[in-house]
């Protein structure tokens, strides 16, 4: 570790402040150097904290101030070196300090610190007085070598004096002050007389097999620290790849759903015009018997006749003044989504850039850090292999105990890996809204600002097997009945009819009257026959008005059911209901409950035992966890259920059980929060409470009235069915 000073002298010992050579330097706790007057003002302007100018490490500000920190003597002697070098170099004429004469500098004596002619340089060698000078006397032929290293110059050099004797060279270090220099005298009589009191050369010996293990550890993240900055580049490239993919796929997906709409609207026009062209061909058609029949008729009638051909034209000028005004509504509804589906694009492609933005901003940060870093890892390792080159056992005492303290903290930041790049390269988004095949959301009438906003939410989303509460009494409708939509049309008398509860028939009402409380009959919804849905002109056979069937289609009108005993039955949105939970009351014979439990029993529901089997008896309530076929009898399921009182898991078969609560309860059942839920959507209540569902929100929650706690939408997993 012999560094030539040559390859140190031009980058290393100047003042990065006034860029030039030092003036007695400093040394600061990050390990940068600064001449006492560049750094003086820093460190009188700061108040607790002073901060490096160069790697901006903060440290806390020595009680006297810039004489608080430390004194590079081994940077402020390589400057004496350097600065003789370029005299010798330059043949400058000093004064010397054995004749006095002003002559070409010959030597320096380090124990004398001052320059030497070339006649005295002899005498002093040779003389008995000086003759201890002749270890401390660098020639002049010495200071141009390339090969001089910072070792040999360190050899020169005599110990420093004692801090409290500046007349007597210190020959001891005081460790409790920070291995300061004294001599024989303060160390056990004076001033540090009872401090720990150390050799300089067993000290040195230990401080620097301190630094070079703490040197060792922090080269082997050499490759770490400076190829952060090649894994920021990369991530970077990264993060304007996704973007650039991300705002690609959005307008893909706006494309493909604007192009949904543009075929929409042409499908209207076709309609439009096909509709128009009917009723032009039946107009003709029309007009030319009444024509003709009005010839085979005597002219006394022929009055009679013109007043009813007038009837014909008026007849079809309404029509079509119907059917423009749906065509113009239908238009307008499109045009309202391709206005959602245009601010949804301009949302997310602001989202994407913004979230760039954001993260370019993270990675200029990250930049700026591994910049500091790398300078601080760089002048570390430098000033370290400065003075470990310098083989100097006072040098080392002075300096490394504050490197080693510093290398700590850089070993730390040297090994940190800064994961969060990864999640910075990326930008996310969610995907564009489907403008045709969205569920309907049901929204609460108290989350609108006002009863026009949630009117024209109810007008957009009403649609047939919903259903809605009166929210005020009109057309003989009390308010607080539920019904059932069974019709919503655009034209004419744009309200929709509903079979009233309370009513017992159907009457039509305002869009402004009603509320929306459930989504009604959806493709998987699970459906039976209304007792009161019984017409002849549609196929009941072979159906069982407690049949359930599962929904497999639906055009807001019709629907498609597939039932256990009928497949592919096609009738009325309005001639089936949504069954929620079936009671075992409701079956005549245990066969066909038992079959209905195997049809539709799943996993999460809540299950009764009504019959001994093995580890579970009568009454005994649980949770399904899961089924399999029992391959010892065809037909048989085997469930395991989660028993209440047994707190343990056991196996039953399927007839042996009675449902009690499935995912979807009814309006009215009475429920209990389950021990083990002690918050119900983050409100306390008291576990064990018992409430009554008011009304069933979707196919995850409902909204429960509780004693002290009333309308609150919970999970149906937070609930059980009370028997």
């Amino acid at each position: 570790m012999a560094a030539q000073l040559v390859e140190l002298e031009e980058n290393f010992f100047n003042c990065s402040i006034r860029l030039d050579s030092f003036k007695d330097p400093k040394l600061l706790p990050c390990l940068h150097r600064y001449c006492r007057g560049c750094v003086k003002p820093e460190v009188d302007k700061s108040d607790d904290k002073v901060k490096c100018p160069l790697c901006k490490q903060e440290c806390d500000k020595p009680t006297d101030g810039v004489d608080g920190f430390k004194t590079d003597f081994h940077t402020r002697n390589v400057v004496e070196y350097i600065q003789l070098k370029k005299s010798v170099a330059a043949e400058e004429v000093r004064k010397c300090i054995g004749c006095s004469n002003e002559l070409q500098v010959a030597a320096f004596c380090f124990k004398c610190r001052g320059f030497i002619c070339r006649r005295c340089y002899e005498v002093h060698e040779s003389s008995g007085m000086t003759r201890d000078h002749k270890e401390h006397i660098l020639a002049s032929k010495d200071i141009g070598d390339k090969h001089f290293t910072l070792e040999k110059l360190g050899s020169l050099k005599e110990a420093p004096s004692c801090s409290e004797h500046p007349a007597e060279l210190a020959a001891i270090c005081c460790v409790d002050c920070g291995n300061l220099p004294i001599c024989i005298v303060c160390g056990h009589y004076e001033k540090h007389k009872g401090h720990t009191i150390r050799g300089v050369r067993e000290l040195a010996v230990e401080e620097r097999k301190q630094i070079e293990d703490s040197l060792k550890v922090l080269k082997e993240q050499d490759q770490s620290v400076h190829g952060f900055p090649a894994k920021l580049v990369e991530a970077k490239k990264s993060l304007e790849d996704s973007i650039a993919e991300t705002k690609a796929l959005i307008r893909s997906q706006y494309n493909e759903e604007a192009e949904k709409i543009n075929e929409k609207e042409r499908e209207a026009d076709v309609g439009l015009a096909r509709h128009k062209a009917e009723i032009d061909r039946k107009e003709k058609e029309e007009v030319a018997d009444l024509n003709r029949q009005r010839e085979r008729e005597l002219k006394t009638v022929n009055d009679r006749y013109d007043e009813r051909v007038s009837d014909a034209k008026a007849k079809a000028a309404d029509e079509r003044g119907g059917k423009d005004t749906a065509t113009s509504k239908t238009k307008d509804m499109l045009t309202k989504k391709r206005s959602y589906l245009e601010k949804e694009f301009s949302d997310s492609i602001s989202s994407v850039d913004h979230q760039g933005n954001t993260n370019m901003k993270t990675f200029g940060e990250l930049s700026d850090q591994s910049t500091h870093r790398i300078q601080r890892y760089d002048n570390f390792v430098t000033v370290v292999s400065s003075v470990l080159a310098s083989r100097d056992h006072w040098s080392d005492v002075s300096c490394l105990p504050d490197m080693n303290v510093s290398s700590k903290q850089l070993i730390e930041d040297a090994k940190k890996e800064f994961p969060e790049i990864a999640a910075l390269s990326k930008v996310t988004s969610k995907r564009i809204t489907p403008v045709f095949e969205n569920p309907v959301p049901i929204i609460n009438r108290d989350d609108f600002k006002s009863d026009a906003d949630y009117e024209k939410y109810v007008e957009e989303h009403l649609r047939i097997g919903m259903t809605v509460r009166c929210r005020k009494a009109n057309q003989g409708v009390q308010e607080g009945d539920t019904g059932k939509v069974i019709e919503v049309s655009w034209y004419n008398n744009p309200n929709p009819t509903c079979q009233w509860q309370r009513l017992g028939c159907t009457q039509k009402v305002s869009y402004s009257d009603v509320e929306i409380v459930d989504q009604g009959v959806q493709v998987g919804s699970k459906v039976r026959l209304q007792l009161s849905a019984v017409n002849p002109s549609r196929d009941q056979e072979g159906v069982n008005p407690r049949s359930v069937g599962r929904v497999t289609a639906t055009d807001g009108k019709n629907c498609t059911v597939e039932f256990p005993t009928k497949t592919h039955w096609k009738g009325l949105l309005s001639d089936v209901e949504r069954v929620l939970l079936l009671r075992r009351s409701a079956f005549q014979v245990d066969g066909s409950y038992s079959a209905y439990v195997r049809d539709t029993i799943s996993a999460g529901m809540t299950a009764r035992c009504y019959k001994d089997d093995g580890m579970a008896t009568v009454g005994d309530t649980g949770t399904v966890i899961r089924l399999k076929m029992d391959d010892s009898e065809p037909g048989q399921l085997r469930i395991e259920v989660k028993w209440q009182r047994q707190g343990e898991a056991h196996w039953v078969k399927h007839s042996s059980l009675e449902i009690l609560g499935l995912r979807l309860l009814s309006v009215g059942d009475t429920v209990r929060a389950k021990q083990d839920i002690t918050y119900i959507s983050d409100i306390l209540c008291a576990r064990g409470d018992t409430g009554k569902i008011t009304r069933i929100c979707d196919d995850r929650r409902c909204q429960i009235s509780f004693p002290r706690l009333r309308d609150w939408i919970v999970l149906f997993s937070q609930i059980e069915l009370l028997p």
